[in-house]
Order: structure tokens, then sequence, then C-alpha cells
């Protein structure tokens, strides 16, 4: 299966992750500004949005392949397995 997001809405989940950080957890004034600098320095346009949304996408991409159940047929009959539970 293929997802790819595009950095806008790789913006969006940057968005929704950070504030929900923000909003849940006791961070110190100091990780709060860290967690605002880094959001910031991924906003729209910004060339280090479209270097994370590569990212994003790649490990999206590979998450999405190991836990995916595939047919394959061994000796015979049909098997379902995940990518990792065939190379392992």
């Amino acid at each position: 299966m293929n997802v790819m997001l595009n950095p806008g809405e790789v913006n969006v989940v940057i968005g929704l992750v950070t504030s929900r950080l923000l909003d849940s957890l006791e961070l110190s004034e100091e990780a709060r500004e860290a967690i605002r600098t880094w959001r910031s320095d991924r906003g729209p346009g910004a060339s280090e949005l479209d270097d994370f949304a590569d990212e994003f996408n790649n490990q999206l991409m590979d998450y999405i392949d190991e836990s995916t159940r595939r047919r394959t047929m061994r000796g015979g009959r049909f098997e379902r397995e995940t990518a990792r539970e065939r190379w392992s």
C-alpha cells in the first residue's frame, strides 16, 4: 500500500502532535520553547518541512509494509504473514 502525504498534510500532523504534547504533558518552559521552535522551523514553505515530509513518508511506508499481512504461497498452500514475519 502506498500512502504519501504532501508537505501541507505533514505540517497538519506536526501541528496536531506538537499541540497534543504541549497540552498534555508537564514540560519545562525550556522544553515547550524547544518544541515550538522545532515546529515553527518546519512551517509551510520551509525547506525543513520538505525534508521532514520525505522522511515522514519513508517511515510511514516502512511501517505499513512491515505491518501489512500478505498472502504468499508456500509449500502449495497460501499463508498470510507480515514482511517482518516473512524475513525473520
